[in-house]
């Protein structure tokens, strides 16, 4: 038993209460989800709202499979990775902006939905938060149970196809971004202009309608969709989330431009000189013979 293990589920519990206040501290005074789930609501969704529903159906699925199977290690871990990483660290962050917009409907209903779902699945393992926070949702009166440990347990959920893929191409994209920003050690308050491009139509909609959730992933001061055919803005980096999509950090103003070129030609020194022994190494008398099948495929990997 790891006592780090222990700690880190302390901090799970934590978790779980910053996410439930950030609700909270959003849901208008006069607040009740509604009746239909999201039913009526369909049309106002976004892409994020679209993607949590789905996952939390999937979510669902297993959770009822897995406690059926008696995998008790799955069902915790797959509710750990949910409420942490795609609630907490995704969903989350991609509403904070409509939140802030104030036409929110869609979004906090879907938050009300999956934060309900998932505190009824996380109860068997985590009984007297998940009662506490449950307790402290806006309920419909005549369908809140008097305790959560009576409360009907989720069996299904709406989902929406394609949802997944569409915002797997967007994380990617603010992965990609982030890599971007972090390699050139722009400032984490720094609030830098992005820009966006695709090859694909589809793409290029999505990424319109969606930018206020990349600029908010991205923790961006402004993110531009660039038409196709655009040329590329000035005064910006370029690179590669994919083959159709491209990435631009607009760096004048935000790096010390000749610094950025001192700190790259030592680092493609560093990589040349390395490359050199590498390269004596692997043409030594014997090396096919003597040096294990492994480790020459790391060092051709390497090269």
């Amino acid at each position: 038993m790891d006592v780090k293990r222990v700690v880190g589920y302390r901090e799970f519990c934590n978790k779980l209460w910053n996410i439930v206040k950030f609700a909270l501290s959003n849901f208008p005074t006069d607040f009740k989800p509604k009746e239909d789930g999201v039913t009526s609501l369909e049309g106002k969704l976004s892409l994020a709202d679209k993607w949590i529903l789905t996952r939390c159906s999937k979510l669902i699925d297993s959770t009822n499979q897995n406690l059926t199977d008696y995998k008790f290690g799955d069902y915790s871990n797959d509710l750990y990775e949910f409420w942490k990483k795609e609630l907490a660290d995704v969903y989350l962050e991609a509403i904070k902006p409509v939140v802030k917009s104030g036409d929110s409907e869609a979004a906090l209903n879907t938050l009300y939905l999956v934060l309900d779902a998932s505190l009824k699945m996380l109860h068997p393992a985590m009984p007297y938060i998940s009662e506490e926070l449950y307790q402290r949702l806006p309920h419909l009166s005549h369908k809140m149970s008097n305790s959560i440990c009576i409360a009907p347990f989720p069996t299904k959920m709406v989902s929406f196809e394609g949802s997944e893929d569409k915002m797997a191409k967007l994380l990617n994209t603010v992965k990609a971004l982030r890599s971007q920003l972090a390699a050139l050690n722009v400032a984490t308050n720094a609030k830098p202009t992005v820009c966006v491009s695709s090859t694909s139509d589809d793409l290029h909609h999505m990424f319109k309608r969606e930018a206020a959730v990349v600029t908010s992933l991205v923790k961006a001061g402004e993110t531009i969709v660039l038409n196709a055919g655009e040329a590329d803005p000035a005064g910006c980096l370029r690179g590669f989330a994919s083959d159709d999509i491209s990435i631009y950090v607009k760096v004048i103003g935000l790096i010390d431009i000749k610094l950025e070129i001192v700190r790259i030609n030592k680092r493609t020194k560093a990589l040349e000189d390395f490359m050199q022994k590498l390269d004596q190494k692997m043409k030594m008398p014997g090396y096919e013979s003597k040096v294990p099948e492994n480790v020459r495929k790391e060092n051709t990997e390497k090269m």
